[in-house]
């Protein structure tokens, strides 16, 4: 263990359906470094939305001068993204992901075959930290996506349909990990019914260039993968200091959901005239209709949103050591 790091462990429950699962994590991280016989470590459970970004910066503000805070975010991309908005703008602390989650989205670009790696405690304390991209949303932080429209709509519902069962019974909750891609084609088949979002009018600018019109939404990848098995832009990259965008034009709603088939997979570009492909580094989005956004599942609304990249902001711990392969590792 290097002496002068500090490793903060923040750990989502909702990412384990049972409290035993849940336990026997705790249980690891404690028996390594009482293996180990040194390091200095901390253990927290998230207990609310965003309650990790208040305790990261408790730490860092005791952190003593000259030494690096690592941040684990154990669990899914939910834990991640609030770790990520508690680290930024502070340059002595790195980002790492130990993947409980149901989707793991970000982990995915690390390769499938890899991903037992993310697991290995001794690999991810002495893991090489990588510069990462950030998508920056107004004042919150991400590394996957942002989305706008229709396909936000989605995962708003998406979430409701899981956090009812998540309410229920062990069962109930194994299931709600189990489904969540059908979830989404659920609520996807629910959004299409809502022409306000179908036929919405939106004016975005990418880097100065103004682009119009009557749209289902407009999606914005700093990474390939996300939902669990959608990746529409499939040579989308985290390191490269650009955002790639899609923006859906407006049919109706059985050839919208139709299309939806082919753009999951990326192959939206075999419909030049439902499908704009554009990139920039940065984006602003307005509509004098209330936006509803979403930004890596975190669901909010808005009049108007700017999107930029902050090319390489966060430093990523990388257990794999091969650097992010994207879609094409998997």
């Amino acid at each position: 263990m290097a002496p002068n790091v500090k490793y903060l462990f923040i750990i989502n429950p909702r990412s384990f359906w049972n409290s035993w699962k849940m336990e026997s994590v705790l249980n690891k991280i404690r028996n390594f470094f009482k293996t180990e016989g040194s390091g200095d470590y901390d253990i927290a459970v998230s207990q609310f939305p965003r309650d990790a970004m208040g305790i990261i910066r408790s730490c860092i503000q005791k952190l003593p001068e000259g030494k690096t805070l690592r941040v684990y975010a154990v669990g899914g991309d939910g834990i991640l993204f609030d770790c990520l908005n508690g680290i930024m703008g502070h340059s002595n602390v790195e980002l790492g992901i130990i993947p409980y989650g149901r989707t793991n989205d970000f982990v995915r670009g690390f390769c499938r075959k890899n991903s037992r790696l993310f697991h290995d405690l001794a690999l991810q304390c002495t893991a090489p930290a990588i510069p990462i991209d950030v998508i920056q949303a107004g004042n919150n932080y991400a590394l996957g996506y942002c989305a706008v429209g229709m396909e936000a709509d989605s995962v708003r519902q998406a979430m409701i349909i899981r956090n009812r069962m998540e309410r229920g019974n062990f069962f109930s909750r194994w299931l709600s990990r189990k489904l969540y891609a059908l979830f989404y084609l659920i609520a996807g088949i629910s959004a299409c019914l809502n022409k306000k979002l179908l036929y919405q009018n939106y004016t975005t600018t990418f880097d100065g260039e103004t682009v119009s019109g009557v749209f289902r939404g407009l999606s914005i990848f700093n990474t390939p993968c996300y939902g669990g098995f959608m990746h529409p832009i499939n040579n989308a990259m985290p390191n490269d200091g650009i955002l790639d965008a899609i923006i859906s034009r407006s049919c109706g709603i059985l050839k919208t959901y139709c299309l939806l088939l082919f753009y999951i997979p990326g192959n939206y570009i075999k419909f030049p005239r439902n499908f704009i492909r554009k990139q920039g580094r940065k984006i602003t989005i307005h509509s004098d209709y209330p936006l509803i956004a979403s930004l890596d599942d975190v669901v909010f609304f808005d009049n108007e949103l700017t999107v930029e990249i902050l090319p390489g902001a966060v430093r990523f711990l990388d257990p794999t050591g091969q650097g992010y392969g994207g879609i094409h590792a998997n």
